[in-house]
């Protein structure tokens, strides 16, 4: 991750324009244009506060407290800095969850298996999958209202699934629609993984309420559900993922050339 200053839009001592005169969102593809271009102006100091060591400092405060006790403040307290240093570089609270958030998706390891596009999917899934299991924003964070994932580490993501795909056999349309979908799929399984009322590793919590529903209601309600409930509700969140991947990656397969 790159260091940065306050994007253009906070104010640089520059005019502002009808582009710039609202603040671009924090997360959105303008705000990281705004934020790259003063990247490439700035002359970083040896040994100064940077964008980097703000974003360790901020996760390390996450891990050990929770996003609650993430502020400005908390985090220049902790560099043993002021408010107004760290202001240089992250212009509020919500441009450091951005920037945390596209720090965490570099984790991911984007290696080629050897075996084929199948392999390298399978792998790249599963990876997407571990470190947005580990990272400790909650899944609401880091998303910006336009719900473009625009950062550096997450186009790098994106540009090498579409690599994949594309060297697959699959269309540029069929490769953009393919990548969307697998974002899709890892980040939303995966919220419901972590979500406390989600699937986890033994199942649904409050399977035999749900059998107890059941019995309560007319005997010809719901007879699939009755039939297979017990299965609904153990299946692992471990499980439906593989079980999810695999339906997925059948339906990638079907659209190649010749269904190799």
């Amino acid at each position: 991750m790159t260091d940065g200053l306050r994007s253009p839009a906070h104010g640089d001592g520059a005019a502002p324009t009808e582009e710039t005169a609202v603040p671009a969102e924090p997360g959105s593809a303008r705000w990281w244009a705004e934020r790259a271009l003063v990247d490439r102006r700035r002359r970083p100091r040896a040994g100064g506060l940077s964008t980097e060591r703000i974003v360790e400092t901020a996760l390390e405060i996450l891990r050990e407290e929770g996003l609650e006790a993430l502020t400005v403040r908390s985090v220049a307290e902790r560099l043993g800095t002021s408010n107004a240093s760290l202001y240089r570089h992250i212009a509020s609270r919500d441009e450091l969850i951005a920037l945390i958030a596209d720090h965490v998706m570099g984790d991911i390891r984007l290696d080629r298996t050897g075996r084929g596009w199948r392999a390298d999917v399978e792998a790249l899934m599963f990876e997407m999958r571990r470190v947005i299991l580990s990272q400790p924003l909650p899944p609401s964070a880091g998303r910006s209202k336009s719900g473009s994932g625009s950062g550096p580490n997450m186009l790098r993501l994106v540009e090498f699934a579409l690599a994949l795909y594309r060297e697959a056999g699959l269309t540029d349309r069929q490769a953009v629609y393919t990548t969307i979908t697998m974002i899709e799929f890892v980040g939303g399984s995966t919220n419901i993984r972590r979500s406390p009322a989600g699937r986890g590793s033994n199942g649904v919590a409050g399977a035999a309420d749900l059998r107890q529903l059941l019995d309560g209601l007319p005997a010809d309600d719901f007879p699939a559900l009755r039939t297979a409930g017990n299965l609904y509700t153990a299946a692992s969140a471990d499980d439906v993922f593989t079980h999810g991947m695999t339906l997925f990656l059948d339906g990638v397969a079907s659209q190649l050339p010749s269904n190799q």
